[in-house]
């Protein structure tokens, strides 16, 4: 780096050491963030880099390979940016994203990629991270369009792929993955970083009132990729209001239901049971991760008991979470919500869906 250094946009008047960078002005290089569909948009910035690159637009990948320390977000986290500016994703709590964009830049106008640690035994004395840790990023300019098609692709079926990037030579290959229950984690094997992508996950919500639309436009803000399905017209009426669209249970076959993918939760929110076992007994064959169901525990051993007449193991029978939810005696749609959300995230943390 050659010492200069430029007032940082996001922190008043602290300052950023910028190594081997031209002079840059700050409203032209950088505009606000790009606004995310969910909250999780941000943990999968593929799309956003084959946009850019549709757009002849020249970009770089930055991945997070190795923390020292604490940190904030966990190798593998990634931000995209592209020659003018525009970036997606994050690595950090908000300390360090600005001078991400202005190194990508740079390297992006160098043509090489680049190898940086920030923070702890940095040399960058100016770039201070408060959790006190060191983080090593990998800037890649070099994405060939083919690459980011087949992961674009990938993502589209609703695959497992390894993007497999050598830190030394810069050469990168992208290798589908078999989906096991449990999705291996992004990782550093000497100079190779395996950076692992699991599909979107997908919320299969049935249903009628308050609960079902509660939980679908709390999913919907935080991202999921979601099918509602009910016949109820004050629940549809309500979910439109909100934007989304719904799907008559009358039309969602069995073989719709078993093959519910291992990154699908799967959550009925009937206050009449009476239609839970024929749903049930397709989506248990299934591989979804999560099965929940409303009911107290009374309705839920009458579930039980029904499913079991009709013929459903006892290891189907012990996947479903009833009553639905990690907050105990949750009523109100907000409550009710945000209590099988947090089940279902955690769960999707559990098996590294999600960061």
């Amino acid at each position: 780096m050659d010492g200069q250094s430029l007032l940082c946009p996001n922190c008043c008047n602290s300052k950023l050491l910028v190594g081997s960078f031209m002079t840059l002005n700050f409203q032209r290089f950088l505009p606000p963030t790009l606004q995310p569909k969910g909250l999780m948009a941000g943990e999968d910035v593929i799309a956003d880099l084959h946009g850019w690159q549709l757009q002849g637009l020249r970009t770089a990948l930055v991945t997070l390979v190795g923390v020292e320390g604490g940190a904030p977000r966990q190798p593998g986290a990634q931000m995209a940016v592209a020659e003018d500016g525009q970036y997606a994703g994050y690595l950090s709590g908000g300390c360090l994203e600005s001078a991400v964009v202005l190194e990508a830049q740079s390297v992006i106008a160098s043509g090489q990629n680049r190898l940086m640690r920030f923070g702890r035994g940095s040399p960058y004395f100016d770039i201070k991270l408060p959790c006190g840790s060191g983080l090593d990023l990998y800037f890649d300019q070099a994405m060939a369009a083919a690459d980011v098609q087949a992961m674009t692709a990938l993502a589209a079926e609703r695959r497992v792929f390894a993007l497999r990037t050598d830190l030394a030579t810069g050469l990168s290959r992208v290798d589908a993955i078999a989906a096991g229950i449990l999705i291996e984690q992004s990782r550093r094997d000497g100079d190779v970083f395996s950076r692992i992508y699991a599909p979107a996950l997908q919320l299969f919500a049935l249903g009628t009132g308050p609960a079902l639309a509660g939980v679908a436009t709390l999913a919907a803000a935080l991202g999921f990729q979601l099918t509602i399905v009910s016949d109820d017209a004050a629940t549809c009426s309500e979910l439109a209001a909100a934007g989304l669209g719904v799907t008559r249970i009358s039309d969602v076959a069995g073989d719709v239901l078993e093959n519910l993918d291992f990154a699908t939760a799967a959550a009925l929110f009937f206050h009449d049971h009476d239609q839970e076992p024929r749903l049930l007994q397709h989506i248990l064959k299934s591989k979804c991760f999560y099965v929940g169901a409303l009911g107290n525990r009374g309705v839920h051993r009458q579930r039980l008991q029904t499913l079991a007449s009709l013929g459903a193991a006892q290891s189907e029978l012990m996947r479903i979470h009833a009553p639905a939810g990690s907050i105990d005696g949750a009523k109100s749609k907000a409550t009710l919500a945000i209590s099988v959300l947090a089940q279902i995230m955690a769960e999707a943390k559990a098996l590294n869906l999600i960061a």
